[in-house]
């Protein structure tokens, strides 16, 4: 700031010695009335640019690009109004003035004004000041002035080339690996999910990567298959040596994997999608953790919901595997807890031809609802099937079903003012951001669980900051440390700002995109759920967000 104050002192100087001096030149003349009038305003003008040209530029040199140096237009031209305001034309000889450049001059030249912007300046101060006024110094006389100014500017000194900046993250990345679905059932859901956790590491490595290495996410596919994403597990731990995955999606993945792969191996597991409750009582040595909150809480959200719209009775058709049974199960529970009856519940298998005989079934009894626990691709076959076979036309969706594209194929069924509920965080200054980021970054609305991926990565990486070291075990132990209180908040925008604090020594709570991760006991987070309707065709969220 000083040195700032100084350049503008030395250039608000400089142009009101230049308006000093062709406000001098309209002081009576000592001689005789004789004596010839001098050089006019543009004569004086040229005079000055013509020394300025001549004064010798530095040598070229190959330096970074910066912006340029010194004031803004608008400074410059508010301090050559100020040095023309207060320029004072009474008792300063050409002797006073020529010493008065000159030191103007050097203090301008130092602060690598060029000979084109001194011109510039001159040529302003000279106009504003000296225009229409009778100047008794003679041409030879205003030379000589500046001329002595110019020739007494020293040759400034070679500059030293600065240290190389460090421009990012150096070094071995740390590798993260993903397990994300893209075949299978919930393929429609991997890519977004990917953009999440791709987003975070390059915010991360934007505020100078972790341990000063970058972040590196490294993607697998695990379908819907335990077998595919078994082998894409293994592969991540052997082969790429990583410590930690985020993964996977559908909790009939993320179990086998788990207990086959990443608990015999002691690395962290931590799924940004399942949601079933038997993750949570998993013997996994505290290795496997997730951002998404458990059906627990999405099963009692939903019953609540389907009682809510006056439904007394409703059937279920889930996927077969942890997920499905396990929310049909708590939605079962609850919702016959609060005086309704589920009439069926009926599993199926993922991506068949039809589903003719599991809606037979489900439907027998009549039911008021068919809540459609599945995933995209197959509930867009039977819940078509359904309704051109006047089996039901009302539904109930979770976040298995929360696709839009499953809703643009279904158009012209009638679905819309249909409700579901997902997994979701209320509104947040975290969340807006996090929306904003994935627009500008990937041309898209975030999808569903891709801010769950966010988080999932953010915590793992900062953990690994806190931990001081990438091994499983300590990275594990600092997870809680880094997500919970006590702790300063940190949020998505503030990634350089939360690894200055560990490495302060610091506590730090990361509230993310997706709500808070104060991890239990289990590794499960307590987040809300959202509920959302079908809108013209458009999934549309309520503004509700609930927790049991």
């Amino acid at each position: 700031m000083l040195a700032k104050h100084k350049r503008f002192t030395a250039l608000a100087m400089f142009i009101g010695i230049i308006a000093l001096l062709a406000m001098a030149c309209s002081q009576p003349a000592p001689a005789a009335p004789a004596a010839p009038a001098g050089p006019s305003a543009d004569e004086i003008r040229a005079i000055i640019q013509e020394e300025v040209a001549n004064v010798p530029a530095p040598e070229p040199m190959m330096m970074p690009e910066l912006p340029p140096p010194g004031p803004s237009a608008e400074e410059i031209a508010m301090m050559v109004q100020e040095a023309v305001e207060d320029a004072v034309p009474e008792g300063a000889d050409a002797g006073e003035i020529g010493e008065m450049v000159e030191s103007a001059v050097m203090m301008a030249q130092e602060d690598s004004l060029s000979g084109e912007d001194i011109e510039d300046l001159v040529s302003m101060a000279v106009m504003e000041a000296a225009e229409s006024q009778p100047e008794p110094l003679s041409a030879s006389e205003v030379q000589a002035i500046v001329a002595a100014a110019i020739s007494a500017i020293p040759t400034p000194e070679p500059m030293m080339m600065p240290e190389p900046m460090m421009m990012g993250p150096s070094g071995d990345p740390i590798k993260i690996g993903t397990l994300f679905s893209y075949t299978g059932g919930l393929a429609p859901y991997g890519p977004a999910i990917r953009n999440g956790s791709d987003l975070a590491a390059e915010l991360i490595n934007d505020a100078g990567g972790i341990l000063g290495r970058p972040v590196e996410p490294v993607h697998r596919d695990s379908g819907s298959s335990a077998q595919v994403a078994t082998d894409s597990a293994r592969g991540l731990i052997t082969t790429e040596g990583v410590q930690a995955i985020v993964g996977a999606l559908s909790s009939g993945v993320t179990i086998p994997v788990a207990q086959s792969v990443t608990i015999p191996n002691n690395t962290i597991l931590m799924s940004p999608a399942s949601t079933s409750p038997a993750i949570s009582v998993l013997e996994d040595g505290d290795y496997v953790f997730r951002t998404a909150p458990s059906d627990a809480a999405q099963g009692v959200i939903l019953a609540r919901l389907a009682h809510e719209l006056g439904y007394e009775s409703a059937a279920t058709m889930y996927i077969n595997n942890p997920y499905g049974e396990g929310l049909s199960r708590v939605f079962t529970e609850h919702f016959e807890a609060a005086g309704g009856t589920v009439t069926a519940q009926v599993p199926h298998e993922d991506e068949l031809p039809t589903y003719l005989s599991e809606l037979e079934n489900a439907t027998a009894d009549s039911p008021d609802v068919l809540v459609a626990m599945s995933y995209p691709i197959a509930a867009e076959v039977y819940l078509r099937e359904a309704i051109e076979g006047g089996l039901i036309d009302t539904f109930l969706f979770v976040d298995g079903t929360k696709n839009q594209d499953m809703f643009d194929n279904l158009a012209q069924e009638g679905l819309n003012g249909m409700y579901g509920t997902a997994p979701g965080g209320e509104e947040s200054d975290s969340k807006a951001l996090y929306n904003y980021l994935s627009q500008e970054r990937f041309g898209e609305e975030p999808g569903l669980f891709s801010g769950e991926s966010f988080d999932a990565m953010a915590i793992i990486a900062l953990a690994v900051e806190k931990a001081g070291v990438y091994e499983s075990e300590a990275v594990r132990d600092a997870l809680r440390e880094v997500a919970a209180p006590p702790g300063i908040i940190v949020g998505p925008g503030e990634f350089a700002y939360a690894i200055e604090l560990i490495q302060a020594g610091e506590d730090i709570n990361y509230e993310g995109v997706s709500g808070s991760h104060d991890f239990d006991a289990n590794g499960d987070v307590f987040n809300t759920i959202e509920i959302w309707m079908i809108e013209d065709g458009t999934i549309t969220s309520t503004g509700r967000f609930e927790t049991p």
